[in-house]
């Protein structure tokens, strides 16, 4: 099942349909949930916020119903235990059911386990395998109040990642790439000052002094403006080293 992006579900490698944005959310939370139960009050809430309709679990038990039709449609009987009945809700079977965020979970963990600057190519290699399972923002396709609070952690890591390939791509020197990424980045989130970090340095280490200097001054500005705070002391020590090198 595919989380990060548009929600998709394969049975038997055949594309599954899922149909209504409430299915869509019910299934989210479910693989949010991943082999654990959530109960049906839980889910009318994923579904319709604050405003479920009197007949909301009826129209539940119709979703289920719905999904392991097609479940048996594609995978054969023995695929209605993927989505499974357990008071007082439902659960996703983990033994039946895989996801990209699982997998992205994993290439992450493995990626912080090459150090660098040692591991800077494996981790480079790794991360660029995870952020390539991200199609979109996380369950775009049926963001409700309750799914989007589900999914905004996993953006926060999916941004994460990105400053952690940069800090890699630095290493190797790969600093194209590491502006190519950041630039979007901090337009997007420019409170990231770690993404800042790694742009201003990227454009330093290609002996773009003018440019390193811009962007830092654009970000003082956005800072003192937005926050009324300064960059952090690693951005400092970085323009440091950029204005004074003979002494570095």
């Amino acid at each position: 099942m595919s989380l990060l992006g548009p929600i998709e579900a394969t049975v038997g490698n055949q594309p599954m349909p899922i149909g209504s944005p409430g299915r869509r959310a019910m299934l989210a939370a479910l693989a949010f949930n991943l082999g654990a139960v959530v109960g049906v009050n839980r889910l009318v809430e994923v579904i319709w916020d604050e405003q479920p309709p009197m007949t909301a679990t009826t129209k539940l038990q119709g979703h289920v119903s719905a999904l392991r039709r097609s479940l048996v449609r594609l995978g054969g009987a023995e695929a209605v235990d993927i989505l499974q009945t357990r008071p007082p809700g439902y659960l996703l079977c983990a033994r039946l059911t895989s996801t990209d965020l699982a997998r992205f979970d994993d290439l992450t963990q493995r990626a912080a386990a090459a150090r660098l600057p040692t591991g800077a190519i494996d981790r480079v290699t790794t991360l660029t395998s995870a952020l390539r399972l991200w199609r979109g923002d996380a369950c775009v396709d049926a963001r409700t109040a309750g799914v989007a609070a589900l999914a905004a952690p996993l953006d926060e890591r999916r941004w994460r990642a990105m400053e952690d390939l940069a800090e890699a791509q630095l290493v190797i020197g790969d600093h194209n790439s590491v502006i190519d990424a950041m630039e979007p980045l901090v337009r997007q989130w420019p409170y990231r000052e770690r993404a800042w970090e790694h742009l201003i340095e990227a454009h330093m280490r290609r002996g773009d002094v003018a440019s390193a200097l811009a962007i830092h001054d654009h970000l003082c500005q956005i800072l003192a403006t937005d926050l009324g705070v300064k960059p952090g002391r690693r951005i400092s020590r970085l323009i440091d080293i950029i204005r004074t090198p003979s002494q570095h």
